[in-house]
């Protein structure tokens, strides 16, 4: 019996030196989406949507009133900190991957596609080839008017849409005020309208004039087409305005 109270009293003896509060063990937590250096190299830019999927997976994060930004956000947390974070963010036009940011370098962005346009000039229409591409910031301008000029036709909202169009904008075969007329009543007469623009390709000239070509894409209660068609836009007064434009068929 002492032989074992002995053996008892160095055991205890013996645990005291892992005295001390025991901490919990904490997991590592990962969120978002993970994007590998190789996947990374995987994205180009001009990629559909469905390419980007297919490459990174789908975005964590989404906003359903900005679906042309997806964001791939990535945590990793050890021991209750945050030891690693990525951020990614594509912004599309349309279907097509235009620009990527990730943070850690200037992002990239789709260089404008040029045209061969014309310019008005005092003989009439002159046939120019554009002479700088590097334009983004005005491609971006040009875009979003474009773009604009679609929501105010969808939105069947007549006088926004008409002041989308330069004063020297002529149109062929009526005067300019026949041609008001006859585009506000086919803008209002529909119920419902939607016109989607898709293909946009902007060509810039020089830093006040430019042209957009794109596919148009028409629906409502009535009437439906599908046209190729281009703008060739003006910047008056530092608003770009649509000063002619042509239905490719």
């Amino acid at each position: 019996m002492r032989a074992r109270l002995i053996l008892l009293s160095m055991l205890l003896a013996s645990c005291g030196g892992f005295a001390g509060p025991l901490s919990p063990y904490k997991m590592d937590i990962r969120q978002g989406n993970f994007v590998t250096a190789e996947m990374r190299e995987k994205l180009k830019l001009g990629m559909s949507k469905q390419q980007v999927r297919y490459v990174l997976g789908t975005p964590m994060v989404s906003d359903a009133f900005h679906g042309n930004r997806w964001d791939y956000v990535y945590r990793l947390e050890h021991d209750g900190k945050v030891v690693e974070e990525q951020g990614l963010t594509l912004y599309f036009d349309g279907d097509n991957l235009v620009s990527i940011d990730d943070g850690a370098k200037p992002a990239e962005v789709a260089p404008p596609i040029t045209l061969e346009f014309s310019v008005p000039s005092a003989s009439g229409l002159l046939a120019v080839e554009p002479s700088d591409a590097g334009k983004p910031e005005l491609s971006a301008a040009v875009l979003h008017t474009v773009q604009d000029w679609a929501a105010a036709w969808s939105a069947k909202n007549v006088e926004k849409y008409l002041a989308f169009y330069s004063p020297g904008f002529k149109p062929e075969g009526m005067s300019r005020a026949e041609w008001e007329k006859q585009r506000a009543d086919r803008i209002t007469k529909p119920k419902a309208a939607k016109v989607e623009l898709s293909n946009i390709k902007v060509g810039v000239l020089d830093d006040s004039h430019a042209a957009v070509t794109f596919t148009q894409t028409y629906r409502s209660d009535r009437y439906q087409d599908v046209l190729l068609k281009t703008l060739q836009m003006e910047k008056i007064d530092g608003v770009w305005l649509i000063f002619a434009e042509q239905v490719d068929k």
